[in-house]
């Protein structure tokens, strides 16, 4: 099992210019999973970083 935290995802949906890396992909995690203690990291397995891929949009290109 892989691992994958906000930061990474975010980047990989094309999120690499926001002020707080991965924030994109952490309020999506907030809705989703209600249950995760407030300010703990987020360590997502594979579940969990498919779902952030498939309900987080990837970032418009810049041109």
């Amino acid at each position: 099992m892989t691992t994958s935290t906000p930061r990474e995802l975010a980047e990989e949906l094309g999120y690499r210019d926001e002020t707080r890396p991965g924030a994109v992909v952490r309020r999506y995690l907030r809705q989703r999973y209600p249950e995760h203690p407030k300010h703990e990291r987020w360590v997502l397995d594979d579940e969990q970083a498919d779902d952030v891929r498939v309900h987080v949009p990837r970032a418009e290109p810049r041109g």
